[in-house]
């Protein structure tokens, strides 16, 4: 049976990270409408990365309308696509 984003622990998602994150805000963005559909048991990973790259903009060390900032941006975005796969794949572990 899948799980829901909401089933998730905090270690759970700590291990769909590959790196250092904010796991409350990890949560916060996975459960929202338009990434998360309630009738659903996945995440939208496009619209999660989105929200992340947003979320975690404030921390690019470039000044903003540069390539270096655009270029690490898609890096989070990128980043964030990464979680949101090994999100719904640890959501759909239990049906294999």
């Amino acid at each position: 049976m899948s799980k829901i984003p909401t089933d998730l622990t905090d270690e759970e998602i700590e291990e769909c990270i590959d790196g250092s994150s904010d796991v409350d805000m990890i949560r916060k963005i996975m459960t929202m409408e338009d990434v998360w559909d309630k009738d659903s048991t996945h995440i939208n990973e496009e619209n999660f990365a989105e929200r992340f790259a947003y979320a975690i903009e404030g921390f690019i060390d470039a000044d903003e309308d540069t390539p270096e900032w655009q270029e690490a941006w898609d890096n989070n975005y990128e980043w964030a696509l990464s979680i949101a796969e090994n999100i719904n794949d640890m959501l759909h572990a239990e049906e294999e």
